[in-house]
């Protein structure tokens, strides 16, 4: 079972005061999620007050440490338009990288995300292909780049879970032939997390699980840890 654990995304102390942030809280985080099991670790960068960012200071001082800190596991950032909404400014920031991830999340409903595909290309950058929705995977199709991604995010936003799941079949029905080479990982957000892990194990699918997609456990309590969500995946349904 593949599990990539999402450690922070956009939230902060204020939503559970365990959200790593620092360079020092993110090492922290993802040893705990690797030895819990995780296969891979996402985060988003923040800058020394607390705010996401793509300046290349603050991606090179986090993704060095956090590298190091699992030197065997693939390390992810977020490229979300929200971070940077001028689209030529992000490319450049991107480009201005120097210590780089193994891989970037790239959301395909965003405008400009075909410029930040090929900005990361050059920087010869893994692309997981953020997939909210069946528009989304038809704007990478539509672009001719969803050969370059190495993994598919199939991540519905809804908050009913018979909702979430029609978006899920929807990408499905337009992936049809269309995955030679990707692995696919389905993930939910907040009320529907844990009944999305349970569909996408039944699939078959990678899973996907941390802070960013859910504070709570699967019982509805709150998780002590980004740790604790990852052992909670492996065991729920077991």
């Amino acid at each position: 079972m593949f599990i990539e654990a999402a450690l922070n995304g956009s939230r902060s102390k204020a939503d559970h005061p365990n959200i790593p942030i620092t360079t020092e809280e993110l090492v922290a985080a993802a040893k705990a999620a690797v030895l819990a099991g995780a296969g891979a670790i996402h985060f988003h960068v923040h800058d020394h007050n607390g705010k996401e960012t793509l300046e290349a200071a603050f991606v090179n001082e986090q993704v060095k440490a956090v590298k190091a800190a699992v030197p065997d596991i693939p390390v992810g950032i977020s490229t979300g338009a929200w971070i940077e909404p001028d689209i030529n400014k992000r490319v450049a920031l991107i480009r201005q990288w120097e210590i780089l991830p193994n891989f970037v999340s790239v959301n395909g409903h965003e405008p400009g995300f075909e410029q930040v595909v090929h900005a990361v290309l050059e920087k010869q950058i893994g692309v997981e292909a953020g997939l909210n929705s069946a528009q989304a995977l038809e704007n990478f199709i539509s672009k001719g780049l969803l050969q370059e991604c190495f993994r598919l995010l199939m991540e519905p936003e809804e908050q009913d879970v018979n909702a979430a799941l029609a978006t899920v079949k929807a990408i499905e029905d337009k992936l049809t032939d269309k995955l030679p080479h990707q692995t696919v990982v389905l993930h939910g957000v907040d009320s529907t997390c844990w009944e999305i892990l349970e569909v996408a194990k039944y699939k078959g699918y990678d899973l996907r699980i941390g802070f960013e997609d859910t504070l709570r456990d699967p019982s509805g309590a709150i998780a002590e840890s980004n740790e604790a969500l990852v052992k909670a995946a492996f065991h729920q349904g077991s």
